[in-house]
């Protein structure tokens, strides 16, 4: 199974590094806004982790609006690509 963890963080290095940032450092706790995310680079990372892990744990229950953490973007891609999985 794909590591979403790893392809999350790596994205959002990349995404943060573009704009002119330094590497952040990420933990389960990093607040997404304080990354300085802009709602474009937000939009551009679920496109990127989709095409990379081939869900979106979107098109379900779980809510967009909800993703305040690295910690809840990784466990929304974990429960999607276990549920993926689990379809077979």
């Amino acid at each position: 199974m794909l590591n979403a963890r790893e392809s999350i963080e790596a994205e959002i290095v990349r995404l943060v590094q573009g704009a002119g940032g330094d590497a952040p450092a990420l933990s389960p706790a990093t607040d997404l806004v304080g990354l300085g995310l802009t709602s474009l680079m937000f939009a551009e990372l679920l496109i990127g982790l989709e095409m990379e892990l081939g869900v979106d744990p979107f098109q379900g229950e779980t809510s967009i609006v909800e993703m305040r953490t690295v910690g809840d973007l990784v466990k929304a891609y974990d429960d999607a690509l276990g549920a993926e999985s689990a379809r077979g």
